[in-house]
C-alpha cells in the first residue's frame, strides 16, 4: 500500500512540475520569502521582478 501511495504522489508531482511557468528554484525562493518574512504577495512579486 505504501509503495502505491509513493508512486501515485511521484507521478502526480511529476505532472504538476511539467506545467510550471517558472523554474522550480524561482518558485521555491518566492515561497521561502513569503513564509519567512511578513511580505504580501505583491511585495514578493516586486522583489522577483527586480532580480
Amino acid at each position: 500500500m505504501l509503495d502505491f501511495r509513493k508512486s501515485l504522489i511521484n507521478s502526480t508531482l511529476h505532472k504538476v512540475l511539467q506545467r510550471l511557468h517558472y523554474p522550480l528554484e524561482v518558485m521555491l525562493t518566492c515561497v521561502r520569502w513569503y513564509v519567512a518574512y511578513p511580505l504580501s504577495l505583491r511585495h514578493v512579486e516586486e522583489m522577483m521582478q527586480e532580480r
